[in-house]
């Protein structure tokens, strides 16, 4: 890759014909290569691309497959590369006829074809779907209309015999479940965004079907879109590598202050979050800094900032990924108050995640720490510990999956908006405990660095 790189929201009502038009502008400003958001087929009226529906076609809404080739023969003209974005994490079910794939598993249940691309947890019975608005009486605003069972906007498969009686009948006998939006659903999801149905991209048959027309492209350069989700980041990224062997690979894995990229891992570097962190700080002066704790201390009652993280990822885990968590207590029948226990490690994770054997030392000072502020769960916070370092044990693979949400909701969501000393340092990938950062300190100039959700 050379010369810099240019980031361009690619969307609806600024497509891919209208990003051709700029190529040339881009090629005068000395850029060297353009990077997009999603291109994939997503759902209807997505300004994002990050809520993919159908992995086998550029996005219609952009312009479609002519719209595309477009773009990349402006591109060769100009002699820029394309570095494009992609989701392997999760697909986009907020219409659930938009996804083939997930209408199919709505209509079928386990028997479809495509029952194995998502994490569903169908030992919890029926497909659980948050859609109902809190009110037991939701179910009475159903309806049958033209084969599908209909819910306000919203419109779901009916199984193959099963249409004839009244609405709620045949709900009832569906392979879904319409509960309330405040219940979790019965499937891993991107953090707490039940739209956003998790992919198990570490079946071979599910990563060939999900990027195969990614692969096709054949890009200069891959971003890859939160891998902290994946059940085994390094083993994707192996299998992606060995596809995209001269592409330009970068992930968006964000490192806590003193974290390295797991090594091992066959990618040239990070979205730069943490880059970004470093020049942040070189525009604020220390010297300010007990002038601003005092002034958040007075504001907060004198809570200090760890606790403000702690507290706050404890009331995530318990509320918004409740579900998660008891999806992962089940798996520990035996220790009663399990679920409480896997909060609270997960709340004492220093980092987004370990990936076993390498970062085991996060989960046994998250042990010492969880001890420490609830010696009351001693036994039960080593009953999981026990099983939560083992990397062939499903709760620990799952565990790992569960802390990076819980840190993402519970700090990047709720604590940095409680804790406001000074709002600059609140940022994806930024240490606010550390205020300011001297020229001295932050000598890489050779890092990659990219917008956050916050800055763009």
């Amino acid at each position: 890759m050379s010369g810099p790189t240019y980031r361009i929201q690619v969307r609806p009502d600024f497509d891919l014909h209208a990003t051709a038009d700029v190529v040339g502008y881009l090629a005068d400003l000395g850029v060297g290569q353009l990077y997009s958001a999603p291109l994939l087929a997503a759902t209807p009226g997505s300004t994002h691309g990050y809520d993919v529906v159908d992995h086998s076609r550029v996005n219609p809404e952009l312009g479609g497959e002519p719209a595309f080739q477009k773009l990349r023969g402006a591109l060769r003209e100009a002699g820029l590369g394309l570095v494009v974005d992609i989701v392997p994490n999760h697909m986009g079910v907020a219409v659930p006829a938009a996804n083939p794939a997930w209408w199919d598993v709505l209509r079928r249940g386990r028997e479809s074809a495509y029952s194995r691309w998502f994490d569903i947890d169908w030992s919890a019975g029926r497909l659980r779907l948050p859609v109902l608005a809190d009110d037991p009486a939701a179910l009475n605003d159903l309806k049958v209309v033209n084969g599908e069972l209909v819910y306000q906007e919203l419109s779901f498969p009916i199984a193959d015999g099963t249409g004839d009686g009244e609405p709620r009948a045949v709900h009832d006998r569906q392979h879904y479940q319409l509960v309330s939006w405040r219940d979790g659903p019965s499937y891993r999801r991107f953090f707490a965004v039940s739209t956003l149905v998790a992919l198990r991209v570490e079946d071979p048959a599910v990563f060939e079907a999900t990027h195969a027309e990614i692969l096709r492209w054949g890009a200069d350069g891959i971003r890859v879109d939160h891998p902290d989700g994946l059940r085994d980041p390094a083993g994707y990224l192996s299998r992606l590598r060995a596809a995209a062997k001269d592409a330009w690979l970068i992930v968006e894995k964000i490192l806590e202050p003193g974290e390295q990229l797991p090594r091992g891992w066959p990618v040239d570097g990070t979205t730069g979050y943490d880059a970004l962190s470093e020049v942040c700080g070189l525009f604020v002066d220390p010297t300010g800094e007990e002038t601003f704790t005092r002034l958040a201390g007075s504001d907060r009652g004198g809570e200090a900032w760890p606790d403000v993280a702690y507290r706050s990822k404890v009331e995530v885990a318990s509320t918004m990924l409740a579900a998660e968590r008891s999806r992962l207590a089940r798996l520990v029948p035996d220790v009663p108050e399990a679920a409480e226990a896997l909060g609270e490690l997960a709340a004492c994770f220093g980092v987004y995640r370990s990936y076993l054997p390498s970062g085991a030392r996060h989960l046994h000072a998250a042990r010492a720490e969880a001890g420490r502020r609830r010696p009351d769960l001693a036994a039960a916070l080593d009953a999981v510990t026990a099983r939560l370092g083992d990397p062939d044990d499903e709760l620990a693979q799952r565990f790992q999956q569960y802390t990076g949400a819980v840190m993402a909701k519970g700090v990047e969501d709720t604590a940095e908006y409680r804790y406001t000393r000074f709002v600059a340092l609140n940022e994806v990938g930024g240490d606010v405990s550390r205020f300011g950062v001297t020229p001295r300190r932050s000598t890489d100039r050779r890092r990659c660095a990219t917008g956050t959700g916050r800055t763009r």
